[in-house]
């Protein structure tokens, strides 16, 4: 069989499915005059279907046709010239889609055309063979009936002013809060209606404009395209088109991406950073890029608050994320003492008390009074699970510094501290010289 009940899941009504099984069960029965009689009336009656609803939907231009055409059938014009209309209308509206095609659909007519009218030269019925009724209505499922109007090519020049309206009101991008309604609406207004091939080319627009072209557009328009691909790299996922990602086109172009390009513009490496965390196979296809990869991670986890995120990079390293950390100073910020604990006590190695004296150590020593309340209240808090030789270490650290002990809060904090040190009977010096 050509096809199964599942792949009548296509149409839209059960009169197309019933139709379309009249043409079938006409192949079936070796009676190819009458299926590309069908097979032509058909696809005229489709395309007229997906002209209504592109209309529905506020296609202004279809919506014209379409009210010149009901008019042609009021008048009772001639059913050919009817037919012309709505191709001719396809061919002009998405021309870069039908144009692959559109050969397919003169020769379905020029066959029509022989199956329902005599030869004149010996009168005799033209009689297509199986090989041309079975590739005529395979062309026409692929191309026509399985595909959701408008035929788009590439999606990029449908939705430019979808692009600017999301780039107008969403102004960062973030790797784990995204609008989820925008990739719902993006998806079922426009990705259903792509077959494999006019998604894989519009994903190589967006993934293109996204991260390689450098022009003024662009870059104002970053968090749209972020958004269209995305939602494209989700339902490429969702639906299966692993292959698409090993697409030597998809591929060329990751491989187009520019260190500098993601230096100039925080937005641009943000979007990157996104797709490779929230989609492993962007994350190993990156990785084959060694500077790419390098730089998006080191420039991300620079971030003390992202180093909730270092296993995503690196899922399979032998260090943990508490190892990362003791190794990059620039992530001791003791005002965050508080998140970074928040990331790193569930660690394997943690050592609370190690930590806290890292954090100590790296209070500076001028212009710090907001950077030593941070790290002092997160202290207080933490007091009862660090060490009494931790706490030793730390409070000679916090005596020498008068970033700590000149504070407005100093007094309060350091009466908290002496009652706790007597309730655990560890002694210390806590005068001042």
């Amino acid at each position: 069989m050509l096809f199964d009940e599942k792949d009548l899941n296509v149409f839209y009504s059960e009169d197309s499915r019933t139709y379309f099984k009249e043409i079938l069960q006409c192949y079936y029965n070796q009676n190819y005059r009458a299926t590309i009689v069908l097979l032509y009336s058909f696809v005229i009656y489709d395309l007229f279907i997906k002209l209504q609803v592109m209309a529905e939907e506020g296609d202004s231009q279809a919506n014209t046709k379409l009210r010149e055409v009901e008019q042609m059938i009021k008048n009772d014009e001639k059913y050919s010239q009817i037919e012309n209309e709505i191709i001719e209308f396809f061919k002009q509206h998405s021309p870069s889609y039908f144009n692959r095609f559109i050969e397919d659909i003169g020769y379905l007519k020029n066959c029509r055309n022989k199956c329902a009218h005599l030869k004149v030269d010996d009168n005799s019925l033209y009689v297509p063979s199986d090989y041309q009724a079975r590739m005529l209505i395979c062309s026409m499922y692929d191309n026509i009936f399985s595909v959701k109007a408008p035929f788009i090519r590439d999606l990029f020049s449908f939705v430019q002013s979808d692009i600017e309206f999301y780039s107008s009101f969403l102004y960062d991008i973030s790797f784990d809060k995204l609008e989820e309604s925008i990739v719902d609406s993006i998806t079922k207004k426009h990705l259903n209606r792509l077959t494999y091939d006019s998604f894989k080319e519009s994903y190589r627009t967006f993934i293109k404009l996204l991260l390689v072209t450098d022009n003024e557009d662009c870059d104002k328009n970053l968090v749209g395209l972020f958004y269209f691909a995305y939602a494209m790299t989700q339902h490429a996922v969702h639906i299966g088109y692993h292959q698409l990602f090993d697409e030597d086109k998809i591929i060329s172009i990751f491989n187009q991406i520019k260190i500098d390009l993601l230096k100039s513009n925080s937005t641009r490496l943000n979007a990157l950073a996104s797709l490779m965390l929230n989609f492993p196979v962007i994350m190993d296809k990156l990785q084959l890029n060694n500077d790419i990869f390098n730089y998006v991670s080191d420039k991300i986890l620079s971030d003390p608050n992202n180093l909730r995120l270092y296993k995503m990079f690196f899922p399979k390293g032998v260090k943990s994320t508490y190892d990362f950390f003791k190794e990059h100073t620039n992530l001791h910020k003791p005002i965050w003492t508080f998140d970074i604990y928040e990331t790193l006590k569930n660690t394997d190695n943690f050592d609370i008390n190690e930590y806290m004296v890292l954090m100590a150590e790296a209070i500076p020593t001028f212009n710090s009074f907001s950077i030593a309340d941070s790290y002092t209240r997160e202290f207080i808090n933490l007091l009862p699970e660090i060490s009494e030789e931790s706490i030793k270490t730390i409070l000679n650290i916090y005596k020498g510094n008068k970033q700590c002990t000149n504070r407005h809060r100093h007094n309060e904090d350091w009466n908290t501290i002496k009652i706790h040190l007597q309730e655990r009977q560890i002694e210390f010096d806590l005068e001042f010289d």
